[in-house]
């Protein structure tokens, strides 16, 4: 990878609503995506001093993308994967990838967004849904922020309507479930046409796990840059 962007100055993002700050090089940052691109280079108040504002998206999720903006991978802190995790803490996670499948959607960055792709079904395939409400509270936060987040045709969204299926008998008892598909047009009528089945976890689309899980391909480490509330 070329690191020719050091030399080239950095941009702030001010991240979430309490604003944290993730510094990153302003031509690696441009030479992602198009769309943040235009955030950087104009003549309006964002341009001039390099600093660009997202309060929509999670913290986490944004120090995640600016480890990927520099060695084109990322992981967890714990460097392991969900099925060693405790059971809140894997949902979490899944809802990460997905916040990262948004902002890359959101900005124009597609190899971002199948590598959380990829990282998403992997993990989901160690996930136990247990008969709990922790359990059931997570499964309802990733159907709901995909549901919210995604467009109602993205693969991400067929998967987690047949794994619903799969788990209705846990979920129907849910009121935060029954709440989310009465909202969700889309997702209900693709949840209906998965009732007749499955009797088994749904499978994941085919894991290329040279995408999904491998070693940096940068030569240098990467560790974020962060500040308080301003």
């Amino acid at each position: 990878m070329c690191i020719s962007f050091l030399s080239d100055g950095t941009v702030i993002l001010h991240v979430g609503p309490n604003r944290k700050i993730i510094e990153i090089h302003k031509k690696l940052l441009t030479s992602i995506s198009p769309e943040l691109n235009k955030h950087v280079n104009n003549d309006m108040r964002e341009g001039i001093e390099g600093k660009i504002h997202l309060p929509e998206e999670g913290e986490e999720a944004l120090t995640l993308f600016a480890e990927w903006a520099y060695t084109r991978d990322y992981a967890r802190e714990d460097k392991t994967l969900g099925f060693h995790l405790e059971q809140e803490d894997q949902w979490q996670s899944l809802h990460r990838h997905l916040q990262l499948c948004v902002f890359a959607d959101k900005f124009n960055i597609p190899t971002l967004k199948r590598l959380a792709e990829s990282k998403f079904h992997l993990e989901i395939r160690y996930v136990t849904v247990e008969p709990n409400n922790e359990s059931v509270a997570g499964l309802v936060l990733v159907i709901g922020y995909a549901c919210d987040n995604l467009p109602s045709s993205d693969p991400v969204l067929k998967f987690l309507a047949q794994y619903a299926a799969w788990k209705l008998e846990l979920l129907r008892e849910a009121t935060s479930f029954n709440g989310l598909v009465l909202t969700q047009p889309d997702f209900l009528k693709e949840l209906f046409m998965n009732l007749s089945g499955p009797e088994t976890r749904p499978s994941t689309p085919q894991i290329h796990t040279s995408q999904a899980v491998h070693t940096p391909q940068a030569v240098y480490s990467y560790t974020p840059r962060w500040s308080g509330t301003i």
